[in-house]
């Protein structure tokens, strides 16, 4: 058995996960037919627990009667607009920080400048930002990547994948605000709370023996807590569910365990982590 475990205080849902769930789980109350256009958010488990009570996941969009809830991530434009025109009840769970980068991108392109979004292009939340700019716009994972910028444009309008560490995005800003012959123009799209959990995971790993980032593999923001971890300590791992501590064939006995989770990840998951590893 672990001789400490020390549980992060950001772990788990964030509010926008929170809501979209809730809100699911009351459409599966008062009616039958209810869909997401996508997985409505990034947690294997609980979209296997809201299917279990009805929910149909649909991967391109249908006219369904019932009812249609977009996903947290947020979608394109152009599907918002085809849901809508259909005959279905349509129900917006985008996360209202997402919301907020995709209303930034279009407040930039809309005032003439070339959008440079920092972030993962193939992430969902970013697929459905950048249609906000057609195809003014350019996407870098970091600063080594800023060379893609196209040369002529000057003026350049700086947001930030709301996932993605503090450090990625400022370090990209300050690089800008060197080039004299350009206009910049900088919207902070960061989640906050993605932040504290990322700088809590940090400090806890620093002082554990073992650290535990539970959540979805297909969790962007899970992924990024779990790299930053295993940056300052090696023995980090992420696990989707608590069947998963057996495989890691690690002995606990006597050890410090840190444990810090996503922003998909239900409180039970991490309570069931916790009962497992005063077993083990």
């Amino acid at each position: 058995m672990a001789k400490k475990i020390i549980l992060a205080d950001s772990a788990g849902v964030c509010f926008g996960v929170e809501k979209a769930v809730s809100t699911a789980e009351e459409k599966l109350v008062q009616e039958q037919n209810v869909f997401s256009y996508g997985p409505l958010i990034h947690n294997p488990q609980t979209i296997e627990k809201l299917e279990n009570k009805g929910l149909k996941v649909l991967d391109k969009i249908e006219n369904k009667k019932g009812t249609i809830i977009i996903r947290a991530h947020g979608i394109t434009i152009d599907d918002q607009k085809t849901l809508e025109s259909n005959d279905s009840n349509i129900v917006d769970m985008t996360c209202p920080i997402v919301k907020k980068l995709q209303f930034a991108v279009k407040s930039l392109y809309e005032n003439g400048f070339h959008v440079l979004i920092v972030g993962d292009h193939k992430h969902p939340e970013i697929i459905g930002a950048k249609s906000y700019a057609k195809d003014d716009i350019t996407i870098i994972r970091d600063l080594n990547q800023l060379d893609q910028l196209p040369k002529e444009r000057r003026k350049i309008g700086v947001v930030a994948q709301t996932t993605i560490p503090v450090e990625d995005f400022w370090k990209v800003v300050e690089k800008l605000k060197k080039i004299e012959q350009i206009e910049l123009k900088i919207i902070d799209t960061l989640c906050d709370d993605i932040h504290n959990k990322q700088i809590e995971a940090v400090e806890i790993a620093k002082d554990v023996d073992i650290m535990l980032v539970i959540g979805g593999k297909n969790s962007s923001n899970t992924k990024e807590i779990t790299k930053m971890c295993k940056d300052i300590n090696s023995e980090t791992h992420q696990i989707e569910t608590f069947d998963q501590i057996s495989d890691l064939n690690i002995n606990f006995k006597d050890k410090v365990v840190g444990i810090s989770a996503g922003a998909s990840t239900p409180p039970w998951l991490i309570k069931k982590t916790i009962d497992n590893l005063m077993m083990v």
